[in-house]
């Protein structure tokens, strides 16, 4: 009733038509100018442009979206390029802004789903909002979702090879709008007038149809969001638990600019809190951090280390001077002492760069580590065993405190490899650039935040130690996995045999669905299916219709030292590389293996979930492409036969 009542609530107003929404038609001269200032405050000022990127590959990028102005265009639609240029040099702090008209316009007026999701096991899954929890979307406005994923995923933005991030930022990225989905929505589809969405409840035979309303993002900002608010701070992003000799930090983010706090004495109290429950393991959860500031960073790695660190290098910018681009370029702080730095302020590099000298550690983050900090006393630090909780949101500062946090302090990773870069981010000051013409502006830094660590993996965030791939068993259980895996290590467990565990997990008769995505055209179809299984071998059947029945068999098997998993079908072999294999305490099983294959003659990687929970057994297959999210390609959801 009260879930009835608020989406009432939502869906009452009577905002403007989106045909309302402002979208002006640039000439080709008005576009070719704006496009001409972008390539040249990028050239002149972007440390990263070539980073991950070749120039002539830049330069083709520039070329093609430079061909988008030879005719008229609109705000929008060039708005859409320039994310799909942008997106193109791998950089996470540099992505295009909606003019101020349209931001302004969206507030109030409805453009936004209502509804939140996540993308798991390949799938778009509702969390909270007009359609019920749990509940998988299949299509909106008539396009299917791999079509919706697959088109906004090239204008999402992230650092180096860091592609898992694009799953992520698709249905939730406090740097824009809501979500990436919803950011780029416009340019691709156009303003939707309603939301015509295809949902079905994972497994269920039959999909429906809903037509919503679309809300406004500031009421989009009022869904539940169970990872935490659309943009949370520092001082309100901390939640704090203390079980036994265990503790739980869990920060959402090291945002501490816009309501800045002491970070060393904020922080005290949870450390006195431990020292005085003889605290013996704490789990320092970043799982939904993103970065933001170096303060709290370094604040951490004063309770957590025992020796003198410096957190940086000095942060390295390609210029200091930059012509009349100033005149186009908002951003925080002392504008002349931006522009107009001392030369004596820098040391110029052999290939002509400039370090920043740090000058007083109190003004900038950016000083702040590059000189020495030196370990609180021992009474006040905590010395014992230090778990991190990782995840492909992690980014920028983030990614960086875990790297430092893996070297310094040996902490155990657990969960997903994060994103960002653990070498660091080009960051440093974000220019505003706003384009006259369109009023896009769009996110160009100024430097390089280079870490101050011995080792790194060029191009990727940090890998996690233990992984726990999040899987929809986890969620329809309301389970964090991640988070009871690493409290139950160091505790002695015997080595789970896997050919053993898998025959228990499969052993009967099943009944159920088969769920799977058309080659052609993303359709979904679903399918009753029996299975029988014998040992690791298993005889599917389908009812593919009236007087139809399809019949099919594969064997599943896993080499001497259970690091690599073999399915065999009636026509296929494939090896997959065993990524997680584990058993709960409650005996639930869980199976994720990764691998390569092939799709509509394409080469794609592939993942292959299995769960046991309970009476339910899901075997899901997803697979994707570089620079795409893992996609369902087919799910089985079986219970035993009665």
């Amino acid at each position: 009733m009260i879930r009835t009542i608020l989406l009432a609530a939502l869906l009452a107003s009577a905002p403007a038509s989106p045909a309302d929404m402002p979208n002006p038609l640039l000439s080709p001269a008005q576009a070719a100018s704006d496009v001409a200032l972008l390539r040249r405050a990028m050239e002149t000022i972007h440390p990263g442009l070539y980073r991950y990127v070749p120039k002539a590959e830049v330069d083709g990028a520039f070329s093609r979206l430079e061909a988008q102005t030879r005719a008229p265009i609109s705000t929008l639609a060039l708005h859409r390029e320039i994310a799909r240029l942008v997106a193109s040099i791998h950089c996470d702090h540099s992505k295009p802004e909606l003019p101020d008209a349209i931001e302004s316009w969206r507030k109030t007026n409805a453009s936004h789903l209502p509804l939140r999701f996540k993308l798991i096991e390949g799938r778009m899954i509702v969390i909270s909002g007009a359609l019920p929890k749990g509940a998988e979307i299949t299509a909106i406005n008539g396009r299917q979702v791999p079509q919706i994923l697959t088109a906004v995923a090239p204008l999402v933005a992230y650092d180096g090879d860091t592609d898992q991030a694009i799953a992520v930022k698709i249905a939730d990225d406090s740097d824009l709008g809501g979500s990436d989905l919803e950011e780029y929505w416009l340019g691709l589809f156009g303003a939707p007038n309603r939301w015509d969405i295809n949902w079905k409840m994972p497994g269920a035979a039959a999909s429906q149809a809903s037509q919503l309303a679309p809300i406004s993002f500031d009421q989009w900002t009022r869904l539940d969001a169970p990872d935490g608010p659309y943009r949370n701070e520092f001082y309100n992003g901390i939640t704090w638990r203390m079980a036994g000799k265990t503790a739980r930090l869990k920060i959402d983010t090291f945002v501490n600019y816009r309501n800045p706090v002491a970070t060393t004495p904020f922080l005290g109290g949870f450390f006195k809190a431990m020292k005085e429950a003889g605290t013996e393991h704490l789990i320092l959860d970043l799982r939904n951090n993103g970065g933001g500031s170096e303060g709290p960073s370094i604040a951490l790695a004063r309770y957590l280390f025992d020796a003198p660190f410096t957190w940086g290098k000095p942060v390295r910018s390609k210029a200091i001077r930059y012509g009349d681009l100033p005149q186009y370029i908002d951003s925080w702080g002392d504008r002349e002492a931006l522009f107009n730095a001392p030369e004596a302020g820098f040391i110029r590099t052999p290939d002509g760069w400039y370090d920043r000298i740090p000058a007083d550690p109190n003004e900038t983050d950016d000083d702040a580590g590059t000189i020495e900090h030196l370990p609180l006393p021992a009474a006040q630090r905590f010395t014992g065993r230090l778990t991190v909780l990782t995840s492909p949101q992690n980014g920028s500062g983030a990614t960086r405190t875990i790297a430092w946090f893996k070297e310094r302090r040996g902490a155990t990773l657990v969960g997903e490899e994060g994103s960002g870069s653990a070498e660091g981010p080009t960051a440093g000051q974000i220019f505003n650039l706003k384009l006259p013409a369109s009023g896009i502006k769009v996110r160009v830094p100024n430097a390089w935040n280079r870490t101050n660590i011995k080792s790194f993996t060029p191009r990727r965030g940090v890998a996690a130690d233990v992984l726990v791939v999040p899987t929809l068993a986890d969620f329809q259980a309301g389970r964090d996995r991640a988070l009871e895996v690493a409290r139950a290590l160091g505790t002695p467990t015997a080595p789970v045999d896997a050919a053993a565990a898998l025959t228990t997990a499969l052993a009967g008769n099943w009944t159920g669905t088969l769920d799977y995505r058309d080659y052609q055209d993303d359709t979904r179809s679903s399918l009753p299916t029996l299975m029988q299984a014998s040992g690791l071998s298993l005889a599917w059947t389908f009812d593919d219709g009236p007087g139809k029945t399809v019949r099919s068999r594969q064997s599943w098997s896993f080499t001497p030292d259970g690091k690599q998993l073999i399915i065999s079908g009636d026509n296929s072999r494939e090896v997959l590389a065993v990524a997680e294999l584990r058993r709960s305490s409650a005996g639930a099983l869980t199976i994720v293996a990764d691998g390569s294959g092939e799709e509509n003659g394409r080469k794609v990687m592939v993942r292959e979930i299995l769960t046991r929970d309970g009476p339910v057994l899901r075997i899901t297959r997803q697979s994707r492409t570089a620079g795409q999210p893992f996609i369902m390609r087919h799910s089985y959801q079986l219970r035993p036969a009665a």
